[in-house]
C-alpha cells in the first residue's frame, strides 16, 4: 500500500513537472532564432572574405570550403553533447564559442593565422549550433506545427546571409565588416541570455534519460498537446541515414554553389555582389510563407520530392540560358538565378524538418550530428575543389546537375521505402 502510494506520488510530481515546463515555448523559439541568425552570418562569414577581398583571390576556394568543413566537425562535437548534456546546454555551449571566435579576430585584425583560426572556430560553433536548435524545435513543439516552426526559425539564417551582404551592394565593405562582427558577437549573446535564463530542457530527452516508457510518452503527449497518431518507422536505420544524409548534401551544395560560387566565377562582379542579398531575400521570403501557410498542409515526402524535382528543372534552365547566350549579366540572368532560390530554400526547408524526425529521442543529437557532420564536410569537399580548380561553365554545370538528380533520386527512394512524418508524434519512434 505504501508503495503504490510512494509510486502515484512519484507519477504525480512528474505530470506536475511536465506540465510546468510546457508552457508555449516562445523563449525557447526565439533564442534559437537568434541562433540561426548566426548561422547564417557564420556561413557567410568565409564567402564574406573571399568576395570583398579580404583574403587574396588565391586562397578564395578556403574561404568557400574551409568553414564547412571545420563547421562539419563542430556539429559532430555539438551533437555529442547534445545527447549527453541536453539541448539546452550544448547550445549555450555552442553558442560562446562563437563569441570566443569573433574576439580572437578582432583582437588580432591583421593576423592571417588569427583570421583562419577564427574562420574554424566560428564554422564549428555556428554550423555546430544547426544540431541542438534542429532537435530542440522537434521535441518542444506541438506534432502539427512542428515543421512550420523548424522552417520558420531555419530562415532567420537566411536573414543573416541578407544582412551581411547588404552592404556589399551598397559598396561598404568597411560597415558590412561592422555589421557581421557586431552580429557575430550580439546575436549570440542575446542567445545565450535568453536561454539561459528562460529555456528549459527538453522533456523527451529528460523522459527518455532518467524515466520509464511511461514517463515518454506522458511527456511526448504533453509537447503534442494531446494523443497524436505516432510515427510509424518502417524503413531500417542505415537507410534514414542515407537518405538524409544525401538530400543535405545536394541541399548544401546548391545553397554553397547558386548563393556565392556560380556568380562569383563566372558572372560579372556587379551580379556576384547582388546575388547573395536577392538570395538571402527571396529565401527568407519563400521559408516563412512556406513554413506559417504550407508546411502543415502538405506530407513530408510530396514536398521533398517537389522541391529537388523543382531545383533540378530550374538549374537546367539557368545553364541551358548561360551556355546558349553566353551571358554574364543582365536583368534575365538575375531573374533566373532569383527563381532558382525558391528550390533552394524549399529543399532546405524540407530537409530540416524530416532531419530530427527520423531518429529516437535518446540519440537524436547523435544521428542528426553524424548527417551533419556528413553533410558539411562533403559539401565543403565538393566546393572547394569547384573553387579552386575553376573548370569551363557547362563542365561545372554538369557535375552539379548530376548532384542534383542524384538528390531528387533518392527523394523518389523515400516516397516508396520511407515513412511518413507530418504531423506525427515522434513517440513512435521512442515506443
Amino acid at each position: 500500500m505504501y508503495e503504490k502510494k510512494e509510486e502515484e506520488k512519484r507519477s504525480a510530481i512528474s505530470v506536475s513537472s511536465i506540465k510546468k515546463s510546457a508552457s508555449v515555448p516562445w523563449l525557447a523559439i526565439l533564442a534559437l532564432g537568434m541562433g540561426m541568425l548566426v548561422y547564417g552570418i557564420a556561413e557567410s562569414y568565409g564567402p564574406v572574405a573571399a568576395i570583398s577581398s579580404i583574403i587574396p583571390s588565391k586562397f578564395s576556394y578556403l574561404g568557400f570550403g574551409l568553414p564547412y568543413i571545420a563547421g562539419g566537425i563542430g556539429s559532430l562535437f555539438a551533437g555529442i553533447m547534445t545527447d549527453r548534456l541536453g539541448r539546452r546546454n550544448s547550445f549555450l555551449t555552442v553558442a560562446s564559442m562563437i563569441i570566443i571566435g569573433v574576439i580572437i579576430f578582432l583582437a588580432f585584425p591583421t593576423s592571417t593565422a588569427a583570421l583562419i583560426i577564427s574562420f574554424i572556430l566560428i564554422g564549428m560553433a555556428a554550423i555546430g549550433l544547426e544540431t541542438p536548435i534542429i532537435t530542440a524545435i522537434s521535441e518542444v513543439v506541438p506534432a502539427k506545427w512542428r515543421g512550420n516552426v523548424e522552417v520558420v526559425v531555419q530562415n532567420f539564417g537566411n536573414l543573416g546571409v541578407a544582412l551581411v551582404f547588404i552592404p556589399a551592394l551598397l559598396g561598404f565593405t568597411a560597415a558590412q565588416s561592422d555589421l557581421a562582427y557586431g552580429i557575430l558577437f550580439i546575436a549570440p549573446l542575446a542567445a545565450m541570455l535568453i536561454g539561459y535564463w528562460g529555456v528549459k530542457e527538453s522533456l523527451p530527452w529528460k523522459s527518455a534519460k532518467e524515466g520509464s516508457k511511461e514517463e515518454v510518452k506522458k511527456a511526448w503527449e504533453n509537447v503534442d498537446k494531446g494523443h497524436v497518431e505516432s510515427v510509424k518507422p518502417t524503413s531500417p536505420l542505415w537507410f534514414r541515414l542515407l537518405f538524409i544524409t544525401v538530400i543535405g548534401i545536394v541541399q548544401d551544395v546548391a545553397f554553397v554553389w547558386i548563393t556565392y560560387d556560380v556568380a562569383y566565377y563566372y558572372f560579372a562582379s556587379s551580379v556576384a555582389d547582388i546575388v547573395p542579398v536577392i538570395g538571402g531575400i527571396t529565401m527568407m521570403v519563400v521559408g516563412i510563407s512556406f513554413g506559417i501557410f504550407f508546411a502543415h498542409k502538405f506530407s513530408r515526402k510530396s514536398a521533398t520530392t517537389f522541391s529537388y524535382g523543382l531545383l533540378v528543372a530550374l538549374w537546367a534552365i539557368l545553364w541551358a540560358y548561360v551556355a546558349l547566350t553566353k551571358s554574364s549579366s543582365g536583368l534575365l540572368l538575375l531573374a533566373l538565378m532569383t527563381f532558382l532560390f525558391v528550390p533552394t530554400e524549399l529543399t532546405w526547408g524540407t530537409r530540416a524538418m524530416l532531419t530530427p524526425e527520423l531518429f529516437r529521442t535518446e540519440q537524436r543529437g547523435t544521428y542528426v550530428s553524424i548527417v551533419r557532420t556528413l553533410v558539411w564536410i562533403i559539401t565543403g569537399l565538393i566546393t572547394m575543389v569547384l573553387s579552386y580548380i575553376v573548370l569551363p561553365f557547362n563542365v561545372s554545370s554538369a557535375i552539379v546537375m548530376a548532384i542534383f538528380i542524384t538528390g531528387f533520386a533518392f527523394t523518389l527512394a523515400w516516397q516508396i521505402k520511407g515513412f511518413e512524418t507530418a504531423g506525427k508524434s515522434l513517440s513512435g519512434l521512442d515506443l
